[in-house]
């Protein structure tokens, strides 16, 4: 049985997210070693991020998210071809598109950053990815989602089922 496209990639959104919120656990801040303070023993917190772990989950979002990205794509053909889109209307899916190759250069930037020994971990940088990340997805699921459940045929969502499974 082949898959319903919109849900395969809405639960491929939901992974996203899950990662997105490992990333944020994380980055917050946590308890570090002990510390005296007088005579009395006490938790610091440190708002150093585990580096190894951000890396690998870093590394979900420059491999992994790549299949999805590409499954979007074939989405956003179809969208294309059954809406009869004019270029200018073209453009506003391509730039969808557009971000996600900007998310994707940010996560591997991040990455790199963080597998320097001596650069800082910036948790700025890192929750506007995550930032950016959210609103990509929730756009994605307002108009890409909603368009395809209403403007295509059943027939066109099993050929792009088809496709992405192809991927």
């Amino acid at each position: 049985m082949v898959p319903d496209p919109i849900l395969l990639l809405k639960r491929e959104h939901e992974m996203i997210l899950d990662r997105l919120r490992m990333i944020e656990t994380a980055i917050a801040p946590r308890a570090g070693g002990p510390l005296l303070r007088g005579m009395q023993r006490v938790r610091r917190a440190t708002t150093e991020p585990d580096r190894p772990t951000l890396r690998e989950l870093l590394r979900f979002f420059t491999e992994s998210t790549e299949v999805h990205f590409k499954r979007e794509a074939v989405l956003i053909t179809a969208l294309n071809r059954a809406l009869g889109r004019t270029q200018k209307d073209r453009n506003r899916f391509e730039n969808l598109l557009c971000e996600h190759r900007t998310l994707k250069t940010d996560a591997a930037g991040i990455a790199k950053t963080l597998g320097k020994s001596t650069a800082d971990a910036d948790p700025l940088r890192i929750r506007s990815f995550i930032e950016l990340f959210r609103a990509h997805l929730s756009c994605e699921e307002r108009i890409l989602f909603v368009l395809a459940g209403t403007r295509l045929t059943a027939e066109q969502r099993l050929r792009m089922s088809r496709r992405m499974l192809q991927v």
